[in-house]
């Protein structure tokens, strides 16, 4: 359950939150080098380059105290969900430089949450105040733009634009000043454990994971919802709008 204090603002992430990896191009895309598969099946082994962040943030914070591994150091999250289809190293070079041009020219995180500009303009209608947090290329505020729910949101932090990404909480804390809200009058809804739950609660932002297939791997001390109209009635019993 959410904590004791009346919530002012909601801050967001995107990529899987509001806007979701468009799987049906992907499947495309693999079936041009000869791979068949699904979007659902995609869509499950996203969990597993979910996972496989979680644990580079943890071996980074174990070996040396980073938020995240150096951007060499990184395995590139396509690689992680290729495994997960069950593709070996090998296999996969070309596929990856296919996905990462395909990426560059067009972002592939472009389908909206269902009913998401619905729920976004509720909430607004509510009286809450209302923020992206995004690990991002400098792209996200065009992305959203796009796909109509930029008018919704007061802030959009980019994190190449302001040059940090979570799980630091100084990208939680730009946002906050930025919507004029204390941590603890917000909450912050995003996907990935090691990045968006650990992240706001180093930010003093009470955390709520987006799990949409309902199997996060691992245990999670924070709510969960499968769809941002969850929200809807994750808060309204404790939150109060802003005076």
């Amino acid at each position: 359950m959410l904590g004791n204090g009346p919530i002012h603002a909601i801050l967001l992430d995107v990529g899987n939150t509001l806007l979701h990896l468009d799987c049906d191009r992907i499947v495309l895309l693999l079936a041009a080098y000869g791979y068949r598969t699904t979007p659902h099946a995609i869509r499950v082994a996203e969990y597993a380059a979910k996972a496989a962040i979680d644990r580079a943030l943890a071996s980074a914070a174990r070996s040396h105290g980073l938020a995240l591994p150096e951007p060499a150091l990184r395995t590139s999250y396509f690689e992680t969900v290729l495994a997960g289809l069950g593709l070996l190293p090998g296999e996969t070079g070309p596929m990856l430089e296919a996905l990462a041009a395909d990426n560059r020219a067009s972002c592939l995180w472009s389908l909206p949450e269902p009913d998401a500009a619905t729920v976004l303009g509720a909430l607004v209608a509510r009286g809450f105040v209302l923020g992206v947090v995004s690990n991002a290329d400098g792209r996200v505020e065009a992305d959203l733009e796009r796909a109509g729910l930029r008018p919704h949101l007061a802030a959009v932090v980019d994190s190449h634009v302001v040059g940090v990404e979570k799980p630091d909480p100084r990208i939680f804390a730009i946002a906050l000043e930025r919507l004029g809200v204390a941590p603890d009058r917000a909450i912050h809804v995003g996907d990935i454990v090691g990045l968006d739950v650990r992240g706001a609660r180093r930010a003093g932002v009470e955390p709520v994971l987006m799990d949409p297939l309902g199997c996060y791997p691992g245990s999670v001390e924070c709510p969960r919802i499968q769809r941002l109209a969850d929200l809807l009635d994750l808060v309204p019993a404790r939150a109060q709008p802003a005076p």
